[in-house]
């Protein structure tokens, strides 16, 4: 009797559900093409399938607790669903292009939340004057503040608290992070921002330098310490070839480079280019005109670990440092670079 009422306990706690994905208008697919599903931040499959002929596919997990599952087909992520027992459904919707998701409650306040979120951007780009975008980019970081404490207790808010960390009050991530049910713990998700609040310090104006080294095109490991002690003003940034707001910064680079760079100014530039662009990063900054120190992003292990140390969650991102290898500035924009290296270097 003991063991078959530990056997009931155990059958209780497993989170079994079936997942029914339609792909049949998303052109980049075809049938017969292996589909897998893993638990975020995983590489095991949990289960293993492919598409039909008409590209749909039907397939079962069983999960110790609530969590996150990534879609992924041919090796590629498609979709992360949100987990807690019921079955789920997916649709591509060409029109849109994106995935309606049915099943489960959590999975339906995201995919709402998307949904008015995309509307909101829409008006966002539509704006006539820097005050109007402004105004309207203040109400879009409310908005989702709104949304991830109204979910803060459930996984739908750990999905959210991505967005506020990106669109809304990064300075707030711990505070935010706090609110978050501790029950989580176990999911990627809830161990990245663990991470990524540990990692705050780091970028707190007046924190000391974590050191940074890179491979330059040459090879050779620049450590932004042996500028520091060189006495250079550094100015690490984070870029990338493929980045739009990247590119549009590097004008007013350029720019500050050739004024201050006399003046005691390097500029150590980290791309988030992928392994394999190589020349396209080396030909794209010679045609742009970078003559300053500039390195590939991941390190000896293959890992991005100096964007996971200045918790860089989107680009262009930079952080200025002193000689003495204190963090006086971030996230200089436009004209704003020349105004505050103005300010620190005579």
């Amino acid at each position: 009797m003991i063991l078959a009422a530990a056997t009931m306990v155990a059958c209780g706690t497993a989170n079994k559900m079936v997942v029914n994905g339609d792909l049949s208008l998303l052109e980049k697919v075809a049938a017969d093409n292996t589909v897998e599903l893993r638990i975020s931040g995983s590489e095991e499959a949990l289960a293993t399938t492919t598409l039909d002929a008409n590209k749909c596919f039907t397939a079962e997990v069983t999960l110790p607790a609530d969590d996150f599952v990534m879609v992924v087909v041919n090796d590629t992520p498609l979709l992360e669903l949100i987990t807690d027992g019921q079955d789920i459904t997916f649709t591509y919707n060409a029109e849109t292009m994106s995935v309606d998701v049915e099943g489960t409650p959590y999975n339906a306040i995201v995919r709402d939340f998307k949904n008015e979120l995309g509307e909101k951007m829409k008006a966002l780009y539509t704006c006539q004057s820097e005050e109007e975008a402004e105004a309207m980019f203040a109400e879009v970081g409310t908005f989702i503040e709104a949304k991830f404490l109204e979910n803060k207790d459930n996984l739908a808010g750990l999905t959210l608290l991505q967005y506020v960390v990106y669109y809304g009050d990064s300075e707030r991530l711990g505070e935010y992070f706090a609110m978050v049910n501790p029950e989580f713990a176990h999911t990627s998700i809830y161990k990245d921002f663990e991470t990524q609040v540990a990692n705050a310090k780091n970028t707190v104006i007046g924190a000391d330098l974590v050191d940074i080294a890179l491979a330059d095109a040459e090879g050779n490991i620049i450590k932004v310490s042996e500028l520091c002690n060189a006495g250079k003003w550094v100015l690490v940034d984070f870029w990338a070839t493929w980045c739009g707001p990247c590119r549009g910064e590097i004008p007013h680079l350029v720019e500050a480079y050739a004024e201050f760079a006399p003046k005691g100014l390097e500029i150590y530039g980290i791309t988030f280019d992928r392994n394999g662009d190589t020349e396209k990063w080396q030909q794209f900054i010679k045609e742009n005109n970078m003559t300053w120190v500039n390195v590939w992003g991941t390190d000896e292990k293959g890992t991005w670990s100096a964007g996971e140390a200045y918790n860089v969650s989107s680009i262009p991102s930079n952080f200025l440092f002193s000689p003495e290898g204190k963090l006086v500035a971030k996230n200089l924009r436009g004209e704003e670079v020349k105004k505050i290296l103005s300010e620190h270097i005579k």
